[in-house]
């Protein structure tokens, strides 16, 4: 079964849907990114269509962060991480019921005077 994030980048008026699913290998995750971003694209060109488990696991060498890599994005970009996410409920890190029940995790603007 396939694990689905949404991102909902508002400031710049873009939707991207990540798509991982678990290969048979047990190690492999195939990411899609379904996108009306041109710089998604080309990321997902630049990170390829499988991710690994210690692309999911050790920060440093994941290639979904590296610098090279998401050069291309703006630097509050959510896509990365919800590559992160969607990849964590596939494999298990992330309780997919978990997820249903919060349903979103967000960044709230605070303006002015306005508090939490």
């Amino acid at each position: 079964m396939v694990s689905k994030v949404k991102v909902n980048m508002r400031t710049c008026h873009k939707t991207t849907l990540v798509t991982a699913e678990l290969l048979e290998d047990g190690e492999t995750i195939k990411i899609n990114l379904a996108s009306d971003c041109e710089n998604i694209k080309n990321y997902a060109k630049l990170i390829g269509d499988t991710i690994s488990l210690t692309d999911c696991t050790d920060y440093p060498s994941s290639k979904i962060f590296a610098d090279e890599n998401r050069m291309i994005l703006s630097m509050p970009c959510l896509v990365p991480s919800a590559i992160m996410n969607a990849a964590w409920m596939e494999v298990g890190m992330l309780s997919k019921s978990l997820a249903k029940d919060a349903k979103t995790n967000d960044n709230e603007f605070i303006i002015g005077d306005d508090e939490i």
